[in-house]
């Protein structure tokens, strides 16, 4: 019997099966029922291992959109993006106005860094001392009389010896080693420039001989130079401010160290001149300059002496004197001057004239030792000449003069070679080769003094370097 049976319907249909169908007939007919129910839900466990089953997502919480949700899977939930700037200025979240600042003036900056090889040129080479009775050249041999016994020194065997005074020419202050660093800034209306430059200090020395007579005094038609081995150095002294032929001998050795250094720094402004940057540029300049010069002059004389022992023997000992002057010349002012320059992709020449109306401030030290006497070794006391010392300080106005005539070439987009011949004149400066009065009024002790006579100075050079563009 088959019924089928209809949903929502009070329908019943009812069939008997042909009376040919056995038991066992209705018994394969359970079995392929069963075969088809187990085949369908082996197909149901593979069809949800290979594809996952979709369940419902539960409605989003009150406030939320449904694509915000956090019920829904992370890769189903919309993304937000923030763009950040490159530098957020440190602990800034924006670049701040002091950073903007800096930023832009290390775009329009630029370094100088250069090496210079200068000469400070002794521009007066005079007479170490004083002027000499009847005698214009007492460095080629003058008649010297010694300051203490008033005659001329002589030999062993009694022969009058020929007194050499000394120039500052026996200094060479040639090939002096220095650096500059110079910064400068490009800005609206112009350029400023900031510099520092220093001639290291220099040791040089010279010492007196071989003594060469071209006076002719040694007798003869012929003034024939002539090498003296009987010759003394000689400084020629005042007497009682008078100029005379005495001097202070050394008739051993004689020498002179010389110690130098210079340092300066200026700051100044160029306008521009507004035309294009390639072709000829005419600048103004504006600024400020300081420079100290330092100056040591030391001399060292051995003369010998004679003394006589218990046993009327006679012993030689020797004098050792120094004469030392120190000079410091600080130089400040105002500076006007024009830079003039000739302008192209690959090179630039230029002129830079500047003028200084520097205030001066000057110290001038001197002292000396053991200058007439020395100390007689068969006696218990000391009888060398007690040190002196004098000093002076003044003002003065001292005009300087510079000129730097330059070139650069661009290597690079930010990187130039340099080179410039660098001059410097200064006036009414104060030297320790001028500035001592050898005075003698003939007794033991010095009457040597500080006058701070007025000089000049003249410094040129080769300066080479490299420029830096930020």
């Amino acid at each position: 019997m088959i019924s089928f049976w209809t949903r929502g319907s009070s329908r019943h249909f009812t069939a008997d099966l042909p009376d040919s169908t056995t038991a066992l007939g209705r018994r394969r007919t359970g079995w392929r029922r069963g075969l088809l129910f187990g085949s369908a839900a082996l197909g149901a466990l593979c069809l949800s291992l290979l594809k996952p089953v979709s369940v419902q997502a539960q409605p989003p919480a009150p406030g939320f959109g449904d694509s915000f949700g956090s019920s829904l899977p992370w890769d189903s939930r919309r993304q937000y993006y923030e763009q950040l700037p490159a530098d957020r200025g440190g602990v800034y979240e924006e670049t701040s106005p002091i950073d903007r600042f800096l930023y832009q003036v290390a775009d329009q900056s630029w370094l100088q860094i250069d090496y210079m090889l200068w000469n400070l040129d002794q521009s007066n080479d005079e007479i170490i001392g004083e002027s000499v009775l009847n005698e214009e050249n007492p460095d080629l041999g003058y008649l010297a009389f010694d300051r203490s016994s008033g005659a001329p020194p002589v030999n062993d065997i009694g022969g009058t010896r020929l007194g050499y005074a000394q120039r500052m020419g026996l200094i060479d202050l040639n090939s002096m080693n220095g650096m500059r660093l110079k910064y400068g800034l490009e800005t609206l209306e112009g350029t400023f420039e900031a510099s520092a430059w220093w001639i290291f200090q220099t040791n040089r020395s010279g010492a007196a001989g071989p003594y060469i007579l071209r006076n002719n005094l040694l007798g003869g038609t012929a003034a024939t130079p002539t090498v003296d081995f009987d010759g003394v150095t000689a400084i020629p002294l005042l007497r009682d401010s008078t100029i005379a032929n005495s001097a202070l001998i050394f008739d051993t050795s004689y020498a002179v160290n010389y110690e130098s250094s210079l340092f300066g720094t200026e700051f100044n402004y160029f306008w521009d001149d507004k035309r294009p940057k390639n072709g000829f540029h005419f600048k103004h300049m504006l600024g400020f300059r300081y420079m100290k010069l330092d100056e040591n002059m030391r001399q060292t004389g051995v003369d010998s002496e004679v003394t006589t022992d218990v046993n009327n023997n006679e012993i030689t000992y020797f004098r050792t004197a120094t004469i030392e002057a120190d000079t410091i010349n600080q130089m400040y002012g105002p500076q006007i001057g024009a830079r003039i320059e000739l302008v192209d992709d690959y090179f630039i020449l230029g002129a830079q004239p500047a003028f200084t109306l520097a205030f001066n401030h000057i110290d001038a030290r001197m002292n000396t030792n053991a200058l007439f006497t020395g100390d007689d070794p068969l006696t218990p006391d000391d009888e060398s000449t007690d040190p002196t010392y004098d000093k002076v300080t003044q003002d003065k106005l001292s005009p300087v003069l510079s000129l730097a005539m330059y070139t650069k070439i661009r290597l690079q987009e930010n990187f130039y070679l340099y080179a410039s011949w660098d001059v410097l004149f200064m006036d009414a400066i104060v030297r320790p080769g001028e500035t001592i009065i050898y005075d003698d009024d003939g007794d033991i002790t010095p009457d040597f003094y500080v006058d701070p006579i007025e000089t000049s100075a003249l410094i040129q050079g080769l300066s080479v370097g490299a420029i830096f563009e930020f």
